[in-house]
C-alpha cells in the first residue's frame, strides 16, 4: 500500500497488465509512467526514479483483524478467481518471508526461519528492531523498539484470552505483536513506531532487493 502522492500531485493508478520480475507493473494516468508494485518505484515516464511512499500495512486472517477493528469497513468487490494472485501464506511458508525496508536498504525474514524464532530482536541499519510473527495467522510484523528513548528487548508470551503477545524484558508490559499497542503496564497505551514491512515471495526479494540482506545473514 503506497501514498499516491508524489511532488504535491495526487496521481491515479491503473494497471498495465504486464509484469516486471514476477511484480505487476502500475502506470499514472497523468504522465504514464511505469510503477512496479513491489517497490513502489517507477521505471519508466517523467517519474522515472521517484519511489511512491510505503504506508504501513498487515495481512492476516480476517478472524483475527475483526477481533483488533470491530468496525472496519470492507470495500465492496467481486472476486477474479484467483488472476491477481492469491496470497498463500497458510500453505507456502518455504517461499514467503517478511521484507523489511529501511532508507532504501532491506532485509528479509523468511517464514521457515521466524516459524523457529517467533520474536526476533535486531539491528538493522542501526535502528533497533523487532520481528514478530503470528504462528497460527502466519502474520508477520516490524516495529521500532525503543520508546521513549529506551531500547526494548522482548520476548513471547500466550494470554488465553488475547493470544499471541510481546512482552518487554525491561518493564514487563505486553504488547499486541499486530497493532504494536501495549494493553498493560508501565507502557500501557503507547505504541511503538511502525517499520516498513509487508510479505514477499522469498525470488521476488531476490529480484527486486539483489542487494538486500536475508536474516540471519
Amino acid at each position: 500500500m503506497y501514498d499516491r502522492r508524489v511532488e504535491d500531485r495526487e496521481l491515479l493508478f491503473g494497471h498495465t497488465g504486464r509484469l516486471y520480475e514476477g511484480s505487476f507493473v502500475l502506470y499514472d494516468r497523468q504522465t504514464g509512467s511505469q510503477w512496479v508494485q513491489v517497490t513502489g518505484q517507477a521505471k519508466t515516464g517523467p517519474y522515472k526514479g521517484n519511489v511512491l511512499k510505503f504506508i504501513p500495512s498487515t495481512v492476516t486472517s480476517w478472524q483475527k483483524w475483526k477481533t483488533l477493528f470491530p468496525d472496519t469497513k470492507v470495500l465492496p468487490g467481486s472476486g477474479r478467481d484467483g488472476f491477481m494472485g492469491t496470497y498463500r501464506g497458510f500453505l507456502q511458508s518455504q517461499n514467503i518471508g517478511l521484507v523489511v525496508t529501511h532508507f532504501n536498504q532491506a532485509r528479509l525474514y523468511p517464514f521457515e526461519t521466524l516459524e523457529e524464532e517467533s520474536v526476533i530482536n535486531d539491528i538493522f541499519r542501526g535502528e533497533p528492531i523487532v520481528v514478530a510473527f503470528y504462528k497460527a495467522y502466519r502474520t508477520a510484523t516490524a516495529w521500532r523498539r525503543e520508546v521513549n528513548g529506551d531500547v526494548l528487548t522482548f520476548r513471547l508470551e500466550y494470554d488465553s484470552q488475547k493470544g499471541f503477545l510481546i512482552v518487554d524484558n525491561e518493564t514487563d508490559s505486553r504488547w499486541d505483536p499486530i497493532t504494536g499497542r501495549a494493553l498493560d503496564g508501565l507502557h500501557e497505551g503507547l505504541e511503538l513506531p511502525a517499520l516498513t514491512h509487508n510479505p514477499i515471495l522469498i525470488d521476488r526479494f531476490k529480484a527486486h532487493y539483489p542487494e538486500g540482506e536475508v536474516y540471519p545473514g
